[in-house]
């Protein structure tokens, strides 16, 4: 990865110069861009973009999307006590999922919905296919059909939209969610990593010693391109799973699971239609196959060093399109 934040680095700069400001700030990263557009949607059109999105890779792919919809089983109404969030429940035996949501209306909102309607279509063919058994699935497999969903959005969207300043916004809200993911995580896998080892050196980490480790290892993922507040020192302390029973490298499966589907993708635009029945496949499967083997359903091997790349490609193709349209 470490030969990849390059690509992060020169999207942090673009981003920048949107922003008008020679370097940004910390609290800039995934700000929105000043004069953006306020795109707005009801949740009628919301619906409308994310069935047509789901339709566009395969008609029979949106019937789970569908039938949540004509079940009404998403609970999306803000309202007095609401938890904020997002979450996807789903149900054995034949039943459709369940959707938790507060829609405002916003892209961001748009994106979730999208997210979680993607969860729910893995559920619709893991639990028609699987034991209950077999339907834990493992993280770095479980995000497969929602950041799926999330491209094909992205895709109408970019098709749909009238003006590059609209372009601009949709591009930014996908860099910024998946160089978060892809290279921010990353960024603290380094450095739980570090820890570590500091601990088999018998080094005595005190406060500062592990701000040093932080640093190190936020500074390889974001290079020169931020400038941070002081207290963005102790930011590893905000993240509970540091602390938590049987949970290392909480973060790494979600950089897997990114990558993962950035280089199915990849796979979808090369094959069309001929893809559709392995991506089914692969859902289909839930926990019944190890990722490596549902990775060769799509003709891939997770184990070759070159695999990661696909998925930086689909970033970097982002990216390209957003350099094209700054002047």
């Amino acid at each position: 990865m470490e030969e990849n934040v390059g690509i992060y680095q020169r999207y942090l700069r673009l981003k920048a110069k949107l922003m008008g400001l020679p370097k940004l700030g910390c609290h800039d990263i995934i700000a929105p861009l000043p004069n953006a557009p306020d795109m707005k949607f009801t949740f009628e059109q919301a619906k409308d973009l994310v069935i047509r999105a789901y339709e566009s890779f395969d008609e029979e792919y949106a019937y789970p999307v569908k039938d949540i919809f004509r079940r009404r089983h998403i609970d999306a109404t803000p309202r007095y006590g609401k938890q904020h969030g997002a979450f996807c429940a789903g149900w054995y035996n034949g039943k459709t999922a369940y959707v938790l949501q507060s829609f405002n209306g916003r892209l961001n909102d748009l994106y979730t919905l999208a997210h979680e309607l993607g969860h729910a279509t893995h559920d619709y063919y893991c639990f028609r296919s699987q034991t209950i058994l077999n339907t834990r699935i493992p993280m770095v497999i479980a995000e497969t059909a929602s950041i799926f969903g999330e491209l094909l959005l992205t895709d109408l969207l970019l098709k749909e939209t009238k003006t590059d300043m609209e372009k601009k916004v949709i591009l930014c809200r996908i860099l910024d969610g998946a160089g978060r993911v892809i290279f921010s995580v990353t960024a603290r896998a380094w450095f739980e990593q570090s820890i570590y080892e500091a601990i088999k050196r018998g080094e005595y980490l005190n406060h500062e010693a592990i701000c040093r480790h932080w640093v190190k290892a936020r500074d390889k993922a974001y290079g020169d391109t931020v400038e941070w507040f002081n207290e963005m020192l102790s930011e590893w302390s905000i993240t509970p799973h540091y602390y938590m029973a049987n949970f290392r490298f909480y973060n790494y499966p979600y950089v897997y699971a990114q990558l993962f589907v950035y280089a199915l993708y990849q796979k979808y635009l090369q094959e069309g239609k001929a893809f559709v029945p392995k991506m089914k496949q692969m859902l289909s499967a839930g926990a019944s196959l190890p990722p490596a083997e549902i990775a060769k359903i799509a003709g891939y091997d997770i184990t070759a060093g070159n695999f990661w790349q696909i998925g930086i490609r689909q970033y970097e193709y982002f990216l390209k399109q957003l350099e094209k349209i700054t002047k």
